[in-house]
C-alpha cells in the first residue's frame, strides 16, 4: 500500500477532529498536504468534496437528537448554498482569487475577537428583519467567495451568530448542513471530469467521517464557549496560514 494513503487517512482524521469542534478549518491542514503529495488543484477540489461528504454526514449524525439545527433558517440557507455554489462553479475558471488572500487573511484575524463580544445585542436571540436580511446577504457573499477559493470558511459563522442570532453550537450545526449541500454539488460537478483520485479520496473520506464525529461529540460535551474558542483559534490560524504559507 502507498504509504501516503495511510498518511492521508491520519491527516484527514486529525484535521477533521479540529473541524468538528470548530465547524471548519480542516482544509487549512489538508490542502497543503495534498499539494505536498503532488496533487493538482483540480484533484484537490475533487478529493475535498468527497472528504467533506464524510465530514458533514458524520457531524450531522453526531448532532442527531440535539435540536441544534435552526429550522427557521435551514431551507433558506440551503437554497442560498445551492444557488451560490452553482454560480461559483460556473464562473470559477474565469476568477483569480489569489489577489484577495492577504486582505481576507487580515480580516479573519481581526474578526476573531468578535466571537467574545458580551454586548446584549450580539448575544443569541431574536433579530430584526433587516438584520436577518443582512445575514443572508453576508452569508451568500462569504459562501460565494469560499467556493471560488477565497478561504473564508472561518468567517461563515459570523452572520449566523451576530445577524441571525444563533449560538455558536447552533451556527456550527446549521453550517454543517450547508457544507454537506455544497460538497454534494461540487462532487457532482467534478465527478464527470475525472478529477477524483479515488485511493486518496476514500482515505480522506474515512478519516474525515471518523474525525468529524469525534470532534462534534467533543464540541457538544464542552459547550458553547469551548466552541467559540475553537472557532477563534481556527480563524487566527487560517489567517496566518494565508499570510505566510502561500
Amino acid at each position: 500500500m502507498d504509504i501516503f494513503i495511510l498518511v492521508t487517512f491520519i491527516v484527514a482524521f486529525l484535521s477533521s477532529i479540529m473541524s468538528g469542534i470548530s465547524g471548519g478549518g480542516g482544509s487549512l491542514v489538508m490542502t497543503p498536504f495534498y499539494l505536498f503529495i503532488g496533487l493538482t488543484p483540480q484533484q484537490i477540489v475533487g478529493i475535498g468534496s468527497v472528504a467533506s461528504l464524510g465530514l458533514g454526514s458524520s457531524s450531522l449524525i453526531a448532532l442527531r437528537g440535539n435540536q441544534l439545527i435552526s429550522k427557521r433558517f435551514l431551507w433558506p440557507l440551503t437554497a442560498l448554498t445551492v444557488i451560490t455554489t452553482l454560480l461559483a462553479m460556473t464562473i470559477l475558471p474565469k476568477i483569480q482569487s489569489n489577489a484577495f488572500e492577504q486582505v481576507i487573511a487580515i480580516l479573519i484575524i481581526m474578526l476573531a475577537p468578535t466571537l467574545f463580544i458580551k454586548k446584549a445585542s450580539f448575544q443569541p436571540g431574536e433579530r430584526s428583519k433587516r438584520q436577518v436580511a443582512g445575514g443572508y446577504l453576508a452569508y451568500a457573499i462569504l459562501l460565494f467567495s469560499n467556493a471560488l477559493g477565497g478561504s473564508v470558511a472561518p468567517l461563515l459563522f459570523l452572520p449566523l451568530m451576530f445577524l441571525m442570532g444563533l449560538s455558536a453550537l447552533e451556527a456550527n450545526a446549521t453550517r454543517r448542513v450547508m457544507g454537506l449541500a455544497q460538497a454534494a454539488i461540487v462532487f457532482g460537478a467534478v465527478l464527470p471530469q475525472g478529477f477524483i483520485v479515488w485511493n486518496y479520496a476514500l482515505a480522506s473520506l474515512v478519516g474525515c467521517y471518523l474525525g468529524g464525529h469525534i470532534g462534534t461529540k467533543i464540541a457538544l460535551k464542552k459547550g458553547d464557549r469551548f466552541v467559540k474558542w475553537g472557532m477563534a483559534i481556527v480563524m487566527v490560524a487560517s489567517g496566518l496560514a494565508l499570510l505566510f504559507l502561500k
